[in-house]
C-alpha cells in the first residue's frame, strides 16, 4: 500500500526574489505603506508556490526592517534566506537602522 505525503511548499527552493515578485511587493507596499499589507493588495497575482514564502519574507521586512526598495530588495531577500551570513546580516541591520532613523525625523 502506498503512503500519500501532503503536499508542502519547499521554502528552500526560491533561492533569488523573482522579477514579478519584487515589482509586485514593492508595488503593493508602495500603495499601503506595509509589506505584508502591499503581499495582501496583491495577493491574487502572486504564483500559489511562492506565496507562503513572500508573505513570510514580508513579516520579515516589516518586523526587522521597516521598508525596502527596489534598490536594496535583493540584498534583503538574501539577509532573510541566510540569516547566518553575517556580512548580509551586517547590511540588513545598517538599513534598517537608517530606515529606525528617517521615520523618526
Amino acid at each position: 500500500m502506498v503512503q500519500y505525503q501532503p503536499l508542502t511548499p519547499n521554502l528552500n527552493a526560491m533561492n533569488k526574489l523573482p522579477i514579478y515578485a519584487k515589482e509586485l511587493l514593492l508595488m503593493g507596499a508602495s500603495t499601503t505603506g506595509k509589506f505584508t499589507d502591499g503581499y495582501y493588495f496583491v495577493e491574487e497575482r502572486i504564483k500559489s508556490n511562492h506565496a507562503n514564502e513572500l508573505l513570510a519574507f514580508c513579516k520579515w521586512i516589516d518586523a526587522y526592517i521597516g521598508g525596502a526598495a527596489r534598490g536594496n530588495i535583493d540584498m534583503l531577500f538574501a539577509a532573510y534566506k541566510n540569516p547566518t551570513n553575517i556580512e548580509l546580516a551586517y547590511r540588513a541591520a545598517q538599513l534598517a537602522e537608517q530606515i529606525r532613523r528617517f521615520k523618526s525625523l
